[in-house]
């Protein structure tokens, strides 16, 4: 990945106005995240201490056990229920306890650190799974789909960075719960097909704050995690809403800032395509960087890899497959599941280690959606 360094090295530094077109054009993909939500009664426009919160009894999912933390399907899919849960009950301004979503995370942050082979197990169901948690909602399905995106590449981060079990738990549910607040965004302006006012714009910028009095109610006390939420819109040029600049900007919030830009542009929205992730990080460093830590994003050019799990790449020989699995140092040698010919046409599956294969290459990535039409 040398021509990405040279490239952060050798970009120079983006206009204000450039800055501040894509703050602008981040405060877009959050309001359009939510735009095909379906019709409900809107949450209560107040925040902070004076807001008026119920606490009705919400069914609990029991803690995860072992035989759920090494099947990413069940685990996935309790963990994407309860995450909607809080989305749900955010909108109503329902307070429901932190726990337990803390209790389903920490147990498969544990195993994932210590087995690299679970963690790929679990990217490769969320990604075959992204229709499907999308689809588990009208109104909150594109929120949930992000929650569950900011889960991995949070947990790959942390670990790049090589922060500790605790720092990383604090930075995964920061990455999954920062957008929380625009579940309190009314419904008007949420499914507002035509341009915003500038107060309704405003309305969505400030429901980051919103969302941080939320979950202080759930019972998140951690410092840590609720400054990176609350600074997650924040960039290091002083283009956010608080006009935050370089290190006033927390290094958790300076994070979530960088993988929620990212997330946005690695994944599918009702209006363009989804990049992949050589092309969102080349985006951003042609287009964005002046916004971000250039530590960081070194840190994500190495967490992220060229080729994901649960993309499709075609090798040299022609064949073509999904990658299951990516050897944090050898990330452009993964393991493949090859399943077509070079013509798209079924053959015997056959897993290909490029790692020991070595006159086997990868010659292009890509999404399921994008196959047919590279053939």
């Amino acid at each position: 990945m040398p021509k990405y360094f040279d490239m952060l090295r050798n970009h120079k530094p983006d206009s204000p106005n450039r800055a501040n077109a894509a703050q602008d054009k981040l405060v877009t993909e959050e309001e359009l995240l939510t735009s095909q939500a379906s019709s409900r009664q809107p949450a209560s426009e107040t925040s902070g201490p004076g807001r008026t919160t119920s606490r009705e009894p919400v069914k609990t999912e029991p803690p995860a056990t072992d035989d759920i933390i090494t099947n990413p399907d069940v685990w996935l899919n309790r963990c994407s229920r309860i995450m909607l849960s809080f989305l749900k009950a955010a909108a109503s301004n329902r307070v429901v306890p932190i726990e337990k979503l803390w209790l389903h995370l920490k147990p498969q942050l544990t195993a994932v650190i210590n087995n690299e082979k679970q963690l790929s197990a679990l990217e490769l169901k969320v990604s075959e799974d992204t229709l499907r948690i999308r689809e588990m909602s009208d109104e909150f399905g594109g929120m949930l789909e992000k929650s569950m995106n900011m889960l991995l590449l949070s947990i790959k981060m942390g670990l790049q960075l090589r922060m500790s079990e605790e720092a990383t738990l604090s930075l995964l549910l920061a990455a999954m719960l920062h957008h929380i607040g625009l579940a309190q965004v009314p419904i008007a302006i949420r499914q507002k097909s035509s341009a915003l006012t500038r107060e309704e714009r405003q309305t969505i910028r400030g429901a980051t704050h919103q969302g941080v009095g939320y979950l202080r109610d759930c019972g998140i006390t951690d410092a840590d995690t609720l400054l990176a939420i609350e600074q997650s819109q924040e960039r290091i040029d002083g283009s956010g809403p608080l006009g935050l600049q370089g290190t006033e900007i927390s290094y958790m919030g300076r994070i979530i800032g960088l993988l929620s830009f990212f997330e946005a542009l690695i994944h599918y929205r009702p209006y363009r395509q989804r990049m992949l992730p050589r092309d969102a990080i080349r985006d951003i460093i042609l287009h964005h960087k002046a916004a971000f830590d250039t530590s960081l994003l070194k840190a994500l050019i190495d967490a992220a890899s060229l080729y994901p799990i649960g993309t499709y790449v075609q090798l040299n020989s022609g064949d073509i497959g999904q990658v299951i699995h990516v050897h944090p140092r050898l990330p452009l040698r993964p393991t493949v599941l090859l399943s077509m010919d070079r013509k798209g046409q079924p053959i015997v599956q056959r897993e290909i280690d490029l790692q020991v294969q070595t006159t086997l290459l990868v010659e292009r990535c890509m999404y399921p959606e994008d196959i047919d039409q590279a053939l």
